[in-house]
């Protein structure tokens, strides 16, 4: 029901009726009657998909998408003190708006009531069944009704928005364990390369992480070059930047398969006398970034060498020689691709893209540049729900380790701590963390492990699903949260096509292991 059911309604009513009458939108909480004034209410709707919120309150359930606005739904009995109870298919969302837009879940919604003012009476002429704080008025024998409490939403605790500051972004006052090294050395550690591994099919590659500019989606649309070779798959532009596109699967000599929505367009940064040019290229699917310790690279073997396979630069022994990484070398790759009509293709591109600027000039301003920015996103799993954290805020990701070092008195989240690489890693269980019911240890699960400037550490997730670009208009500012939940929560993406949501979360909030808890690690470690 929405306001066109409130102006209906009004409509049978004459003036001076209207003048003595007020209408509210009554409703069921435990088979008790209670109503909110209809000018509160935008509408009501059916209980929707909810995405949880970490650190909020038991009463909030989540948040939903309405019709591409994110509304914080709250289960109202919860509010009320009242026992739980599961949504049944007479459950409704009542869409209110008191200078705080949300959706209350209640009972069952009953009807719309047109109450003469004469009988509304002073909340303390009854006795009531809840808060008097949270009552407007009440009204007695009406409509078959003994009792109708008369709800003011706005006085509800958790809707009290409280200006809410995010310069202390721990739960204790020491930092996360800083990565500790047991080298006397730092440069063993920054000599560690880092590989951004692909699946092409079953086989499992990488590329250097230095030679990767960025990671995106393949694009709806692709220009074809006319006489370019078959692996050449077309041009597209990014950020006003004309880009070759090359499938990896040709240059490996695999057949293409159809596209699916897990292809990537890795754009690699190929040296050209003393400047880059760059290439992007179409693979199935990108894994995750590693750092390899140099014990576990080896050169390529001469048998492989001499079948021509140059564009192996080297192959890291993963997970005990049980999974093996073929680096590719970025220019070695596209060696063999003949580049001519594409790089021909391109500067009419760019001339006819330049025109094109110049005439939409006026149309384009910063801000819509600034709209259209990407912003890429790792995104994890945490029971069903989807988080993402800033790219640039994860180090690596790492598959669980077999042992564990347990931490004596660290707090309850911390599931101990791990060598990572003769580093000693701080390990915070997410589940634990957000208060969720934790589970079995699987083999889907991943450490994720954050860098916060200079301070590493590592939290458990169900699963990483992937690394997602969205625009900065693609992201909105949550709505008014309770402070704990509002300094993890930065943004709400709404993903593919605002088909889906997830919960961006500040990646400097995770903030739990004091120093004297790692250094007992450390100890025993």
């Amino acid at each position: 029901m929405a306001k066109q059911d409130s102006n209906t309604i009004e409509a049978d009513l004459d003036e001076s009726q209207l003048s003595s009458v007020r209408q509210f939108v009554s409703f069921l909480i435990r088979e008790e009657n209670f109503a909110f004034s209809i000018d509160l209410v935008q509408e009501i709707i059916r209980v929707p998909a909810l995405a949880r919120v970490p650190m909020a309150p038991p009463s909030m359930l989540g948040l939903a998408n309405l019709r591409g606005e994110v509304l914080p739904v709250f289960d109202l009995r919860a509010m009320l003190g009242v026992e739980h109870k599961e949504t049944s298919d007479a459950s409704r969302v009542l869409v209110v708006d008191d200078g705080m837009k949300v959706g209350l879940v209640v009972d069952r919604v009953a009807e719309v009531l047109n109450v003469p003012v004469d009988r509304i009476e002073n909340v303390d002429a009854v006795e009531k069944t809840i808060d008097s704080k949270l009552l407007s008025g009440v009204v007695k024998n009406f409509n078959d009704h003994d009792l109708v409490q008369l709800f003011d939403p706005g006085c509800l605790p958790e809707l009290q928005v409280k200006e809410t500051v995010g310069t202390s972004t721990g739960r204790s006052s020491g930092k996360v364990g800083k990565a500790t090294e047991t080298t006397d050395t730092e440069e063993v550690e920054d000599d560690v390369p880092q590989i951004v591994s692909l699946l092409i099919g079953e086989e499992e590659y990488a590329f250097n992480l230095a030679d990767l500019d960025e990671i995106v989606r393949v694009p709806t649309q692709i220009a074809e070059v006319p006489n370019a070779p078959f692996s050449v798959v077309g041009l597209c532009t990014l950020r006003d930047r004309v880009l070759p596109l090359v499938s990896l699967r040709d240059c490996l000599g695999q057949a293409r398969t159809e596209q699916k929505d897990s292809n990537r367009v890795v754009v690699l940064r190929i040296k050209d006398g003393d400047d880059y040019r760059r290439v992007g290229m179409i693979v199935d699917r990108v894994r995750e970034v590693l750092r390899v310790p140099r014990d576990l690279v080896d050169d390529v073997p001469e048998g492989v060498k001499r079948h021509g396979a140059n564009e192996i630069e080297c192959i890291c022994k993963l997970d005990g020689g049980q999974r093996l990484v073929s680096v590719l070398s970025a220019g070695e790759s596209i060696s063999g691709v003949d580049l001519s009509e594409a790089e021909k293709a391109m500067s009419a591109m760019s001339i006819e893209t330049t025109d094109q600027t110049v005439e939409d000039d006026d149309l384009n301003t910063s801000a819509d540049a600034a709209d259209l920015e990407d912003v890429q996103l790792v995104v994890f799993k945490l029971a069903k729900e989807d988080f993402g954290i800033s790219i640039h805020a994860v180090q690596e990701i790492i598959r669980l380790p077999e042992q564990f070092v347990e931490v004596p008195k660290a707090q309850a989240e911390v599931a101990d701590i791990i060598n990572l690489r003769s580093m000693v890693l701080p390990v915070i269980d997410m589940r634990r963390y957000f208060n969720l019911a934790p589970c079995e240890r699987s083999e889907r699960q991943r450490i994720i492990v954050l860098n916060n400037d200079g301070v590493m550490t590592g939290h458990i997730v169900d699963r990483v699903r992937e690394a997602l670009r969205v625009t900065r208009n693609e992201l909105t500012d949550p709505p008014a949260l309770n402070s704990e939940a509002a300094r993890f929560v930065k943004h709400v993406a709404k993903a593919h096509g605002g088909k889906s949501m997830v919960l961006v979360l500040e990646s400097s909030a995770f903030d739990v292991l004091n120093a004297d808890d790692l250094q007992a690690g450390d100890a025993k470690a």
